[in-house]
C-alpha cells in the first residue's frame, strides 16, 4: 500500500508539472496572438483567416491520429485556443469594433424610442400583424379557467402530439411521424437552439448558408461550435451550388442548416438543388437541420426534408408565423427517436415543459386552415406591392421574394453602409429596418419586415427612397 501511495504521489506531481507546462505554452501562444494582432491592426488586416484556421485544424487532427488522442478532444482544445487568440488580437485594434446591429438589437432600440411617444413605421421585427385565430384564444381561455396550469410531460401533451402527427400527414403526406420523434418547444428559436446543441459541441462546426437569421450562428457560438458560413449573392439569386456546399464541409463538420423560405431573402431553393445537398450531407454523415417555419408563406413549391428524408435530420418549426402566435412561444421539432430524446433532455433541463394552456391553443391552431390561408394571401399581396415600390428606387436592386414575410434590398453603391443608414433613417424619418450586417457580411443590404398594413409599408418604402435620393 505504501509503495502504491508513493507511485500515485509521483504521478500526481508529474501531472501537476505537465499542467503547468501546458499553461506556460498557452500563455506563450496568447502572447504570439497579441503580436499577430498588432501586425493586423497596423496593416488593416481582418482578424479572421479561414485558410489559416483550416490548415491548423488539419494539423491538429493529424497530430491526434499520430498520438492516439480523441479527435474531438483535440478540436475542442483548438476551438478554445482560437477563441482566446481572436480575443487577444481584437484587443490590439486601434479602435473598438462597432456592436453588431441584429434584428433583436434594432427591435429593442425602436421599442425604447416608442416609449417616449414618438410614432415609428416598424419594418424591423419579423412579426406578422395578424391576430391569432379566435379558436386559439378561446381554447387558451377555457384551459386557464379549467386550471390546465400545472406541469405536463416534457415532450408535449398527447393531444398536441397527436394533432401534429395528423397535421404532418395531411399537409406533407408524411404519415411516419412517431410520438417519440416529436417534441413541443417554447418557440421555434428554442427548437433551433436545441437542434444545434444536440448535433454539435465545442470544437465542432456546422455549415450555415448566408444571408441568414443570426440565431443559428449565435446558438453555435454559445456552445463553442463554429459556424462555417457559406456566402451567397444577389447575382446567384441567394442560392448556393451543391459544389460550394461540399467544399465547405470540414473534418469536424457535424451538420448543415437549411431554412426555406429563407429569412431574410425570401428565397426558396429549387427542389433539385435541395435534394443534391441532402445527398451530400448523407454522404458526409451530416445531420440536416431544416427550419421550415415560413412554409405557410411559400409562393412556389418549397422543398421539405419530409419529402427528401436524410439519414440524419431535425425539422424545426413554430406556430409563430403562419398562425401569428409569436407571443405564445410554442414550436416543435421532428427528428429520429434517439436525436429527439437528446433534444428533450435539453428542454427538460432548461424549461421543463411548455405551459399546458398554450399547448391547448396550439391544438386548435392546427385546425385553423382558413386563417392561415388568409394570412398567406395577404402577405403575398404585400410582397407584390412592396417589391413594386422598392423597384422604383434607382439606388436599390433586389430579387422578388418567393416566400417568407420580408423584402431584402441591396444598394447599388458598393460603399453603402446599411447599419449607418438604418440609424439615420430611424432618426430622420422614423422608419426602422434591419441592417444586412445582422444576417452576415452584407453591409450593402437591409431587411424590411412586411408585418404591417400595406399603407405603412408603402409609406416606409417612400421614406427610404427620399433618404436615398
Amino acid at each position: 500500500m505504501e509503495q502504491a501511495g508513493q507511485e500515485l504521489q509521483d504521478l500526481r506531481e508529474e501531472v501537476a508539472e505537465t499542467t503547468k507546462e501546458i499553461i506556460t505554452l498557452v500563455a506563450k501562444r496568447i502572447e504570439l496572438a497579441k503580436r499577430i494582432g498588432q501586425v493586423k491592426s497596423r496593416d488593416s488586416l481582418p482578424i479572421d483567416n479561414e485558410r489559416v484556421e483550416e490548415a491548423l485544424l488539419q494539423e491538429v487532427i493529424l497530430e491526434c491520429k499520430q498520438l492516439g488522442l480523441d479527435q474531438r478532444l483535440g478540436t475542442k482544445i483548438l476551438s478554445t485556443l482560437l477563441a482566446e487568440s481572436k480575443k487577444a488580437q481584437r484587443a490590439q485594434g486601434s479602435a473598438k469594433a462597432q456592436p453588431l446591429i441584429t434584428p433583436m438589437v434594432m427591435m429593442a432600440k425602436a421599442t425604447e424610442i416608442e416609449k417616449t411617444g414618438r410614432k415609428l413605421i416598424r419594418l424591423d421585427v419579423g412579426e406578422p400583424d395578424f391576430h391569432p385565430p379566435k379558436a386559439v384564444l378561446d381554447a387558451v381561455s377555457e384551459a386557464l379557467y379549467s386550471y390546465k396550469t400545472y406541469y405536463t410531460v416534457g415532450r408535449g401533451i398527447p393531444e398536441l402530439i397527436s394533432a401534429l402527427r395528423n397535421y404532418l400527414a395531411k399537409k406533407y403526406g408524411y404519415a411516419d411521424a412517431a410520438e417519440n420523434q416529436l417534441v413541443v418547444t417554447p418557440g421555434g428559436r428554442f427548437a433551433v437552439y436545441s437542434a444545434v446543441a444536440t448535433v454539435a459541441s465545442e470544437g465542432d462546426s456546422v455549415v450555415v448558408i448566408e444571408p441568414n437569421w443570426p440565431a443559428y450562428k449565435e446558438g453555435l457560438e454559445y456552445i463553442g461550435a463554429k459556424a462555417i458560413t457559406l456566402r451567397t449573392t444577389l447575382e446567384d439569386e441567394w442560392q448556393p451550388s451543391p459544389e460550394s456546399v461540399k467544399a465547405a464541409i470540414k473534418p469536424n463538420t457535424k451538420a448543415i442548416v437549411l431554412s426555406y423560405p429563407a429569412n431574410p431573402t425570401g428565397k426558396i431553393m429549387d427542389k433539385v438543388t435541395f435534394k443534391e445537398i441532402v445527398g451530400i450531407a448523407d454522404d458526409a454523415g451530416l445531420t440536416v437541420v431544416s427550419d421550415e417555419i415560413y412554409n405557410d408563406y411559400a409562393y412556389k413549391p418549397c422543398p421539405t426534408i419530409l419529402a427528401n428524408l436524410p439519414k440524419k435530420y431535425i425539422l424545426t418549426s413554430s406556430f409563430s408565423k403562419g398562425w401569428s402566435m409569436t407571443g405564445f412561444r410554442v414550436g416543435y421539432s421532428l427528428a429520429p427517436a434517439e436525436t429527439s430524446a437528446r433534444m428533450l433532455k435539453i428542454l427538460g433541463l432548461m424549461i421543463t415543459c411548455v405551459p399546458e394552456f398554450i399547448q391547448r391553443g396550439a391544438v386548435k391552431a392546427l385546425g385553423c386552415e382558413e386563417e392561415v390561408s388568409r394570412n398567406s394571401r395577404v402577405m403575398k399581396e404585400r410582397i407584390d406591392a412592396t417589391t413594386a415600390e422598392l423597384k422604383k428606387i434607382d439606388a436599390l436592386e433586389l430579387l422578388k421574394p418567393e416566400g417568407a414575410i420580408y423584402a431584402w434590398a441591396q444598394a447599388k453603391d458598393p460603399k453603402f453602409d446599411s447599419a449607418a443608414f438604418a440609424m439615420e433613417l430611424l432618426e430622420k424619418k422614423g422608419v426602422t429596418i434591419s441592417p444586412g450586417t445582422g444576417f452576415g457580411d452584407y453591409p450593402r443590404c437591409f431587411r424590411m419586415s412586411l408585418g404591417q398594413p400595406q399603407e405603412s409599408l408603402t409609406a416606409g418604402v417612400r421614406k427610404i427612397g427620399e433618404m436615398l435620393a
